[in-house]
């Protein structure tokens, strides 16, 4: 199934403009094959048209995807997560479907294969670009001199080791972690917190090995079936498939004393065949509604999921003082 019709359930060249204007009537989320390029009057065309070409780069050497040049101004949120809804913003253009392609393919090294385009217009004749790329067997590819990947939801330089494992061939397991505050309680002198926990392998045919998963939470107590863990849970497992989520849930029990502190949740994962990654999380409770949490962005203050270390200096550096600081 293309992405085309996995995104807009129509295939690339059946597309019309008013497909477009309804996808974006509800909100929509950037994702891992999902990248919008808003354009505004700020700005020159030749770094607008740039960025197309890094985002382009980025899916290539990724997973693919779909990039909208032409949708909604997006919208970003304090954790640098993007979504976007309401009103096309849809530009004069000259180029041509072939035109374009070629400025696509003759600005990317290697020259990538796989890059459709349809080119949509609006009443007025102004255009909204719709890029379909298939992920790369001749990958790694860059834009710049600069190598590019698609690390959840968002276009980035892309880590030494990335590249290397391109450059050798060598296929690695995706994996995505997620903590989701589901219910407040309480238990005597103590409100508990109740966590689901998802570690999802996202790499179709690549099953990872030897899992280890690791959760931190300050201040508190964790909760782990039913026994007390203290600050910290490691469990390890032999097996994560595609489709088939590793899910639990889990309770830390926070002294109704700390409830005014900040409470700090780090989830760590990685397996023998995927690199090491970690979603961290911090929540403020200032008034507290005892029941089902149904939107928990009421208590999060910041949230950061599925980090790369070599992308995040500052993760390196707190771990490496937390690890000296340690009694």
């Amino acid at each position: 199934m293309s992405y085309s019709t996995s995104i807009f359930n129509i295939e690339l060249y059946n597309l019309e403009y008013s497909d477009i204007e309804d996808f974006f009537i509800t909100s929509k989320d950037e994702n891992l094959n999902l990248e919008f390029k808003s354009f505004t009057a700020q700005g020159n065309y030749g770094s607008k048209e740039d960025a197309i070409k890094k985002a382009v780069c980025a899916m290539l050497n990724s997973e693919g995807g779909i990039v909208i040049w032409g949708a909604p101004i997006e919208i970003r949120d304090a954790n640098g997560n993007t979504s976007a809804v309401g009103h096309l913003t849809p530009f004069n253009s000259n180029l041509d479907r072939d035109r374009f392609i070629n400025i696509i393919s003759s600005s990317i090294i290697p020259m990538p294969i796989g890059v459709k385009v349809q080119i949509l217009q609006n009443a007025a004749q102004q255009s909204i670009f719709i890029i379909e790329i298939e992920k790369s067997v001749e990958k790694p590819h860059q834009f710049d001199n600069r190598y590019y990947i698609r690390l959840d939801g968002q276009t980035r330089i892309a880590p030494h080791y990335l590249i290397s494992a391109m450059m050798k061939g060598t296929t690695f397991p995706v994996l995505r972690g997620h903590l989701r505050l589901k219910e407040i309680r309480t238990h005597l002198n103590n409100i508990v917190l109740d966590f689901r926990k998802v570690l999802f392998n996202t790499s179709p045919y690549i099953n990872d090995i030897n899992i280890s998963i690791r959760i931190i939470a300050t201040p508190g107590t964790l909760i782990i079936d039913g026994n007390a863990s203290g600050s910290k849970h490691q469990q390890t497992f032999p097996l994560l498939s595609h489709g088939a989520p590793t899910t639990s849930d889990f309770s830390l029990l926070v002294p109704t004393a700390n409830m005014n502190d900040e409470i700090n949740i780090v989830f760590q994962f990685g397996g023998e065949k995927s690199p090491s990654k970690m979603s961290r999380y911090k929540y403020r409770f200032p008034q507290i509604t005892i029941g089902n949490v149904l939107n928990e962005n009421i208590y999060l203050i910041e949230k950061n999921e599925n980090i790369l270390p070599e992308v995040d200096n500052f993760t390196i550096n707190e771990s490496i003082e937390n690890i000296l600081n340690q009694h």
